[in-house]
C-alpha cells in the first residue's frame, strides 16, 4: 500500500547552503511570478526557486522537470501534498512585485525523507494563478495587445490539463469549432468577462492558443512525452524489451506491438491529434500505406560516415534557420501553394525530420529534432487547407503580431536581463553588455533595459582626466543621452537618476549631477550613496559659490526666498 503524503510542516529551518550560486535572480517587477512557472515549465527546469520579500521573509518552491514538487510559505510552512501546494502556489502569485527571486538549478533544497511526490498539474497551478491575475497591469497589458485578434485552440493544445470549470470549458469548445476575438467572445458567450479573460489569459502565456502563424508547440507538452517515456521504462504495462536489427527495442506482452508506435500513437502535436481523432492527416496515411504488409523493416542506417555528416549538417541548418521562418518556409513552399503542395512538402519533411527516423550515431540530435518536428507539425496545421491559408495571409498582411510570440521575447529579455544584472555584480562588463543588448533587441521598450545597457557601455571606457574645475568632458555624451531618453518617459526611475548622476559628475557636469543625486534622496531615502553625494556637493558648495543657471532646486538666495514664501 503506497505511503500517504507527509502533512504540512512548520519549524523546519531553510538554508540556502553556503557557496551555493543561483543559476539566476532578479525581482518580480519585471517577470511575475507566474510568467517564471510557465518558463520553468516550458523548459522542463527542475532546481529551487527561492523568495525573498522586502522583509527577509522567505518562501519557495521546488520543481522536478517543471513540476512542483514542494512548497515553502512566507510563513514557513511545508506542503508536499497535492491540494495545498497547489493553494499555496497560487497564494504566492500575490506577493508583492519588489520581491526577488533565486533560481538554483538541479538543487532540491526542499527535498526530505520519505513521502511520496505529488500528481501536481502545473497547468492547473498556472490557469488558476491567470484567474487571480486578471487585472494586474501586465496581464491586461497582454490582454489588450490581442483582444481584436481572432483566435482559436492551438494544434496540439490539452485545455483539459487546465482544470476548467463548465463555463471555462463551454469557452473551449466554441474556440474549438470557431475562430473569434477576445472582445466577441466576451460580449456572445454569456460567461462573464472576468472568466473568459483569465481563460483567454493562461492559455495565451502557455500558448494554447492560436492568433496565427505560430510555430512552437504549447507549454507542456515536453514534460508529459518525458514522462510517458519514463512510465514506459519502468514496465507498468508489460513492456519487455528485446533485441533488434536498430538495438534495444520494448514491445508488449504479445511480442507484437513496438513501444515507439505506442508513443508516437499517443503523441499530442500537429496532424498527430487529428489523426487520433479523425483517422485521417499524412501521418495516417504513410501508417496505413506500411501496414498492408508485413512490420515494416526498421531503417536502416546510411552507408558511410560521409553521408551521415552530410545528413547532420542538412539538420543543422534547418534547427539554426527555424526559429526565424514562418509557416511557408518551415515547409519549403511558395505563398501560392496549393493543399496538395502543402501535403506533399509535409510527406517529405515527415520522412527526414521525424525524430524515428534518425539514424543511431545522430541520436544525439533527437531532443533538438523533436521540437522542430513540432513547429513542422504546427505549420502543416496552419495551412493544411485553403481556409487556415487564407486566414494566415490575411492575418500576415494586415500585420497582426504573434502575441504568443511577444509574450515569450519579452519573458526571454527579463532571463537575459537577470543575467546580465548578475554578471554586472560580477564585474563582467563584456558578458553584461552582451546579455543586456539582447534584451534591449528582443523588448526595446523597457527602461530598466536601456538604462542598464547606458551604463554598462560608460562603464567599459577608460575613465576621463580629471578636469580643472568648472571644465566639462564628452566622453559620456551618448550615454547621458540615452538616458535623457528614459528619464522622459519615466521620470523618477531612480537607477536611471543615478547612473546618469555618476556620469554627469565624471563629466565635470557636477551640479547638474547634484541635482540627480537630489531626486534619488526624495524618491528613495534610504539610498546611501545618493545621500552621500548630495552631502558632500552641499559641503563643498555654500549657496553664494552657485552660480547663475546652476543653483540647485531650494539653494541660494531666490531659493531661500522661496522657501520662506512656503
Amino acid at each position: 500500500m503506497a505511503a500517504s503524503p507527509p502533512a504540512p510542516t512548520t519549524g523546519m529551518p531553510f538554508v540556502v547552503p553556503p557557496g551555493l550560486v543561483p543559476t539566476a535572480e532578479a525581482n518580480l517587477v519585471q517577470t511575475p511570478l507566474l510568467h517564471l512557472y510557465v518558463y520553468l515549465l516550458d523548459k522542463v527546469l527542475s532546481g529551487t526557486l527561492v523568495l525573498t520579500t522586502k522583509t527577509g521573509a522567505r518562501a519557495a518552491v521546488s520543481f522536478d522537470e517543471g513540476t512542483p514538487t514542494r512548497v515553502m510559505d512566507v510563513g514557513g510552512t511545508r506542503y508536499a501534498e497535492r491540494t495545498p501546494l497547489e493553494r499555496s502556489m497560487i497564494k504566492l502569485c500575490e506577493i508583492e512585485p519588489e520581491t526577488r527571486y533565486a533560481f538554483y538549478a538541479g538543487q532540491d533544497l526542499l527535498a526530505e525523507r520519505g513521502g511520496e511526490v505529488p500528481r501536481v498539474e502545473p497547468l492547473a497551478v498556472i490557469m488558476a494563478g491567470a484567474r487571480a491575475f486578471v487585472g494586474a497591469p501586465q496581464a491586461e497589458a497582454t490582454l489588450r495587445r490581442i483582444e481584436d485578434v481572432p483566435m482559436g485552440i492551438a494544434s496540439g493544445a490539452t485545455p483539459e490539463r487546465f482544470r476548467l470549470t463548465p463555463e471555462e470549458r463551454a469557452l473551449v469548445e466554441r474556440l474549438r469549432k470557431q475562430r473569434t476575438t477576445l472582445v466577441d467572445l466576451a460580449k456572445t458567450s454569456g460567461v462573464p468577462p472576468r472568466i473568459v479573460r483569465g481563460v483567454v489569459y493562461g492559455m495565451t502565456i502557455t500558448r494554447h492558443l492560436d492568433f496565427g502563424g505560430s510555430t512552437r508547440p504549447p507549454v507542456g507538452l515536453e514534460r508529459v512525452a518525458a514522462a510517458a517515456r519514463n512510465a514506459m521504462v519502468s514496465d507498468p504495462l508489460g513492456w519487455r524489451p528485446t533485441t533488434g536489427t536498430t538495438g534495444l527495442q520494448y514491445v508488449d506482452q504479445t511480442g507484437t506491438r513496438p513501444r515507439d508506435e505506442v508513443l508516437r500513437a499517443s503523441d499530442a502535436t500537429g496532424p498527430l491529434q487529428a489523426v487520433r481523432r479523425e483517422g485521417t492527416g499524412p501521418l495516417q496515411a504513410i501508417q496505413r500505406a506500411s501496414d498492408k504488409t508485413a512490420p515494416a523493416p526498421p531503417v536502416q542506417p546510411q552507408a558511410g560516415p560521409p553521408n551521415h555528416e552530410k545528413r547532420r549538417a542538412e539538420i543543422e541548418a534547418k534547427l539554426a534557420s527555424a526559429p526565424n521562418e514562418d509557416p511557408f518556409q518551415m515547409l519549403g513552399i511558395p505563398r501560392e501553394a496549393t493543399s496538395g503542395d502543402v501535403r506533399n512538402a509535409y510527406f517529405k519533411l515527415a520522412l527526414v525530420y521525424h525524430p524515428d527516423k534518425l539514424p543511431k550515431d545522430l541520436h544525439d540530435l533527437k531532443p533538438r529534432v523533436a521540437r522542430l518536428f513540432a513547429a513542422i507539425n504546427a505549420a502543416y496545421e496552419a495551412l493544411k487547407d485553403d481556409a487556415g491559408r487564407a486566414q494566415y495571409l490575411a492575418s500576415r498582411e494586415g500585420g497582426v503580431v504573434d502575441e504568443q510570440a511577444k509574450v515569450e521575447r519579452a519573458v526571454n529579455a527579463a532571463l537575459e536581463f537577470e543575467k546580465a544584472e548578475v554578471f554586472l555584480r560580477k564585474n563582467d562588463l563584456a558578458s553584461c553588455e552582451a546579455c543586456v543588448r539582447r534584451a534591449v533587441a528582443a523588448d526595446p521598450e523597457q527602461p530598466a533595459y536601456t538604462a542598464l545597457l547606458a551604463w554598462v557601455v560608460a562603464s567599459r571606457r577608460p575613465l576621463p582626466p580629471v578636469a580643472e574645475e568648472g571644465k566639462t568632458n564628452n566622453v559620456y555624451d551618448d550615454c547621458i543621452t540615452q538616458l535623457d531618453g528614459v528619464l522622459k518617459t519615466e521620470p523618477d526611475y531612480e537607477k536611471a537618476l543615478l547612473y546618469r548622476g555618476r556620469l554627469l559628475k565624471l563629466a565635470g557636469r557636477v551640479p547638474q549631477a547634484y541635482r540627480d543625486f537630489k531626486r534619488v534622496t526624495v524618491i528613495s531615502p534610504k539610498n546611501i550613496e545618493a545621500a552621500r553625494e548630495v552631502r558632500l556637493y552641499e559641503m563643498r558648495h555654500p549657496p553664494e559659490d552657485d552660480g547663475p543657471g546652476s543653483n540647485p532646486p531650494g539653494r541660494g538666495l531666490l531659493g531661500k526666498l522661496f522657501n520662506k514664501k512656503r
